[in-house]
């Protein structure tokens, strides 16, 4: 079990929905979508030393709508790296506190099995360290059974 973290839940929370407003506001029509319905669901600190935290869970929920979804009536490849992609920088950014232009410099996924339109997954982000310009993430996206669809490792950079 993890030690009591020095950062108050509530600027943990804070620090994720800036990020998240920040990348909506910045995204192209595209990919806005998905990322504007992922919902914070909680934050854990993974992680501390001193008076800072050095790693983080991030869990949402997501909601598939037809607009994400293939032609099998599955969530597209790429609608899923949106997510973890932007879920990647949200822990990044609750971490690496006032990391700003964070990017994705490495996401592999591995898809495991096919979500249905109008299924309802959690995305599960973990920073599980930063450097001072670079952030270390791995990610699941689960169905509402818990069992594993997608899974991620991301590696971001950024700057203070």
């Amino acid at each position: 079990m993890p030690s009591a973290s020095p950062v108050s839940a509530e600027e943990l929370t804070r620090r994720a929905e800036t990020c998240h407003k920040e990348l909506l506001a910045a995204n192209v029509k595209l990919t806005t979508p998905p990322v504007s319905r992922l919902q914070l669901q909680s934050i854990e600190p993974t992680g501390s030393k001193g008076d800072r935290i050095t790693g983080a869970r991030v869990n949402f929920s997501f909601t598939v709508e037809p607009s994400d979804c293939n032609t099998w009536g599955t969530i597209h490849g790429g609608c899923v790296f949106t997510l973890f992609n932007a879920a990647g920088k949200i822990a990044t950014s609750v971490v690496a506190n006032n990391a700003k232009n964070i990017v994705s410099t490495d996401l592999t996924t591995n898809y495991l099995s096919g979500v249905k339109v109008g299924s309802t997954v959690s995305v599960e982000i973990e920073c599980l360290r930063t450097t001072k310009s670079v952030g270390f993430l791995r990610g699941a996206i689960k169905d509402s059974y818990g069992s594993l669809c997608y899974i991620s490792v991301q590696n971001v950079s950024f700057e203070l």
